[in-house]
């Protein structure tokens, strides 16, 4: 699976991987979603409204969760920064379903335990269910790198775990 945001000057735009019938269309907030990538050396293929652009993504294992933040601007494209979980079926871990994006925050606002921020193109919510790791919810801080975790709802990331990196 490929989760990813987008930066790119066009909501709706579509995402493929190329040479499959894989594909699907960005969100208002640039998001996508792609299920049932092939493992081997993937392509994105980003088409819409003045762009139409490749992107290597390279080997993607059977099973891995690869999260991206992509800046489109028309025929260029380019990986932000980039996550890549391997399914391990010995793995307890029960956050299988959770979304991750990591970056450096920006646009910080509210008090906790409800901040709002972005990381990349993508909208980060924090709730006080949100874990925190080598950081507290006061200290998070505009230009911090952090990694969150969470599920996507209306195009935002609600955050049930932050780690400061």
């Amino acid at each position: 699976m490929v989760s990813a945001s987008a930066t790119s000057s066009s909501a709706g735009m579509k995402v493929a991987v190329s040479g499959t019938s894989v594909a699907t269309t960005t969100s208002v907030a640039g998001q996508f979603r792609l299920n049932d990538v092939p493992p081997g050396n993937v392509t994105l293929l980003f088409e819409g409204s003045g762009v139409n652009a490749r992107l290597p993504l390279g080997n993607v294992h059977a099973g891995d969760k690869v999260t991206i933040v992509v800046t489109v601007n028309g025929s260029n494209a380019s990986i932000d920064s980039r996550n890549d979980e391997r399914d391990d079926e010995n793995d307890d871990d029960d956050d299988d379903d959770e979304d991750e994006v990591e970056g450096r925050i920006s646009g910080l606002s509210g008090s906790c335990p409800n901040r709002t921020f972005n990381i990349g193109s993508t909208a980060v919510k924090t709730s006080n269910s949100t874990k925190y790791e080598h950081v507290t919810c006061d200290a998070i801080a505009n230009e911090m790198k952090i990694e969150a975790e969470g599920t996507f709802a209306n195009g935002v990331l609600n955050a049930t775990k932050i780690e400061k990196e």
